[in-house]
């Protein structure tokens, strides 16, 4: 699990992530309120962006 991350990469984390949901919101959807947990946990630095992938594809049993 990753540790506590400098202000500037959490910035950019959240950046991405802000990025992400734009997206598909301007696609028509919306993240489920467990993936927006992940995503936020993703933004603190409690886990990396291989975990929040595994996370969303094993949620939806892409993987």
């Amino acid at each position: 699990m990753a540790g506590r991350r400098p202000v500037d990469e959490r910035a950019r984390r959240a950046r991405v992530i802000r990025a992400v949901r734009t997206t598909s919101e301007l696609e028509g959807a919306r993240s489920t309120d467990a993936t927006r947990a992940d995503q936020n946990a993703y933004v603190r630095g409690e886990i990396d962006i291989e975990q929040l992938g595994a996370r969303v594809r094993a949620r939806y049993k892409l993987a």
